[in-house]
This record gives structure tokens, C-alpha cells and sequence, in this order.
């Protein structure tokens, strides 16, 4: 009798322990109005559905539902105004979900990297770490809707030709730190004459994916310094951060991996977030012309390119993030040695980064 009771609650127990809300994803439908949707597991029946424009949910905070739904269409805030949503289960910890491509007209892979689950359980916070592509075509609505996130330092990779081609744009802040990272492809630090010797040749695509591949293992070992400024930058709490260059897919994806490792985020998950950029790409297109334009001086290359290398160039191929890493093992011995020996951050700094960006 005793050992039906004791595994009676031991797997009361499980249940409790495994009670949460997962699988979170917020698509505004239209200005205002929100879809989200979610899974439940263990025993967690109900969830109220609390909003606020605050990321942290300190202040602002307002119910919206109190559902046993998994999907619900919602609505919260004012037309141009970013929200966060608050998840409070009948059993489980609270989780926070808001929309991870912002709602920009002038560039399409502008996006939050809050909600990615690490390993020891928590996730990363929503509204402090943002990665994009270039800010050059941003209209006066997008930097309305941007000036109301407090972003305090933007991290630009591109060279000072890419610059020249398209300057920085940003909100009217003095307060903003807007720091160059410049990152290129060759000796010079020239993106563009790098591609254009390469094309110049007609690649085939199993050569130009190669190229894209030793880039990605470039990216890692080159520019480890300033990859490491920035976590300085995100370690002395000037968040929230936006770091970003031309298409917002190789030195961002880049940096956006190596970011995440470091706080713990599996490598499945890593990949997935690299990933993200064809989706964006894909309905870039159909944009007004500020987003296309926003794609980056690299669709001036793509006329001169068949399909099939047009592909390779522009896709976000997991095989091209996963280089990175394997240059990583192979330069380093390991991701830790990497950490610390060209980042510079001990476990101690992990340690301080993880209860900054972590919930």
C-alpha cells in the first residue's frame, strides 16, 4: 500500500514539476489586435492573459482574458504601440511572449530575441536584445514606433563603404550611443569588392556555398573583438541593445548565435532563430518599396545571378551558422575556450549576462 501511495505522488509530483505553458507565439493581426497561441502540459488547465507596453510588466499592466483556449485573438494597447504579454497558468510559471519581427515598413528582418528557452530552464527577456538589418530606409512611423523601445546603444557591422552606400539612420536621441563595429570579408574590410571578385568568376552554387561557409568561420575568428565589445556594452546594463548589418543575416546571424550559446540556448534553437531570416526575406518582397530597398546594396548582385546562385546567397542555410561553430571547435578546441579566450568572459561574467538577459 505504501509504495501505491508513494508512486501516486511521485507523480503528482511530476505533473507539478512539468505544469507550463510552451510553444508561446504572438502575431499582431492588425494594428491593436493579437493573435497568441501556446500548448499547455502537465496539469495547467487555464491561463489569464495580462498586457502591458512595458517588457518588464512593472507598470502598465491591464487583463485581457482568462482562458482555457489555446489560441485567443486579443486586444491591448494603441495602433503603434509595442506590447508584451503576460501568461499567469493555473499551474506553472509565469511566461511572456510578444512579437518577434517588428512591425517595420522600412526593414524586414528587424527582431526581438526575447523567449528562447536555455538549458538550465529559464528564457531569455523580451525588449532588451535586438538584431536587424539595415536602418537606412526606416520611415518616420517605423522610428515612432522605434523611439518608445529605449533603445540605448546600436552596434553597426557594416563597413564604412556599406555606410556610404546607405548611412545610419536612428530615432533624434542624443542619449543613444550608435557605436561601428565594421566587419568585412577580406583584408580591406570591403564587403562588396569581395562579392564581386567572387561573381566575377560565375560560381557555381556548391562554390559560392563554400565561400559563404569559410566567411561564417572569418566572422568567428576576425572578429571576435568587436563581437566581444559588445558583451561589455550588454554587461555595464546599456540595454537595450540593436546590433545589425546590411541583410541582418550573416555577421548579425553570426554574432546572434554566439550570443545565444553563451547564455545557454541550444543549438537546435540557435539554428531555428538563423533560420528566421528566409521567412522575413520571403515577405519582404511583397513590402512597399522600403523594404525591398532595405534588403541591402546585395540585391544589386542578384540580377547578374541565376536562380540557383541567387538561392545560396540569400538563403539562411543552417549548414552556413553550424560553420561558424565547427571553425569555433577547430581554432579554439571548444565553445568555453572561445568564450574565454577571445570574448574574454568568465564564468562569472556568464554568470552576471545570464541575470541580465535570463528570466
Amino acid at each position: 500500500m505504501r509504495s501505491v501511495l508513494t508512486a501516486v505522488v511521485l507523480f503528482a509530483l511530476a505533473l507539478a514539476v512539468s505544469a507550463e505553458v510552451t510553444n508561446l507565439n504572438c502575431v499582431e493581426d492588425s494594428p491593436g489586435h493579437y493573435t497568441l497561441s501556446y500548448d499547455f502540459t502537465g496539469d495547467t488547465r487555464s491561463v489569464q492573459i495580462f498586457a502591458s507596453s512595458d517588457p518588464t510588466g512593472k507598470s502598465g499592466m491591464q487583463s485581457v482574458a482568462s482562458t482555457r483556449e489555446k489560441t485567443i485573438t486579443v486586444s491591448a494597447g494603441h495602433p503603434g504601440e509595442r506590447m508584451y504579454f503576460f501568461l499567469h497558468p493555473d499551474n506553472g510559471e509565469q511566461r511572456e511572449v510578444s512579437l518577434r519581427r517588428l512591425p517595420l515598413t522600412g526593414t524586414p528582418n528587424f527582431r526581438d530575441l526575447g523567449g528562447y528557452r536555455s538549458t538550465d530552464g529559464r528564457y531569455t527577456r523580451w525588449g532588451l536584445l535586438y538584431r536587424s538589418g539595415v536602418l537606412t530606409y526606416l520611415t518616420p512611423a517605423d522610428l515612432t514606433y522605434l523611439s518608445h523601445l529605449g533603445i540605448r546603444v546600436v552596434c553597426d557591422f557594416r563597413t564604412q563603404q556599406e555606410n556610404k552606400e546607405s548611412p545610419e539612420r536612428w530615432v533624434d536621441d542624443p542619449s543613444v550611443d550608435l557605436v561601428s563595429l565594421p566587419i568585412g570579408t577580406n583584408s580591406n574590410n570591403n564587403v562588396n569588392q569581395d562579392l564581386e571578385h567572387l561573381l566575377a568568376g560565375n560560381p557555381t552554387p556548391a562554390q559560392l556555398r563554400e565561400h559563404l561557409e569559410q566567411i561564417y568561420g572569418m566572422f568567428v575568428v576576425d572578429a571576435a573583438p568587436k563581437f566581444a565589445s559588445i558583451f561589455t556594452q550588454l554587461e555595464n546594463d546599456h540595454l537595450p541593445l540593436l546590433y545589425h548589418c546590411t541583410a541582418g543575416k550573416d555577421r548579425t546571424g553570426v554574432f546572434s548565435a554566439i550570443l545565444l550559446r553563451v547564455l545557454g540556448v541550444p543549438m537546435d534553437t540557435i539554428v531555428a532563430d538563423y533560420a528566421l531570416t528566409n521567412q522575413y526575406f520571403r515577405s519582404g518582397v511583397t513590402q512597399p518599396l522600403q523594404s525591398q530597398k532595405a534588403m541591402g546594396k546585395t540585391n544589386s548582385f542578384l540580377a547578374r545571378l541565376s536562380p540557383e546562385q541567387q538561392k545560396v546567397l540569400m538563403t539562411a542555410d543552417p549548414a552556413y551558422i553550424r560553420s561558424a561553430f565547427v571553425m569555433i571547435d577547430q581554432h579554439y578546441g571548444s565553445f568555453d575556450k572561445f568564450r574565454t579566450d577571445a570574448l574574454h568572459l568568465s564564468d562569472n561574467d556568464v554568470s552576471i549576462l545570464k541575470t541580465k538577459l535570463l528570466y
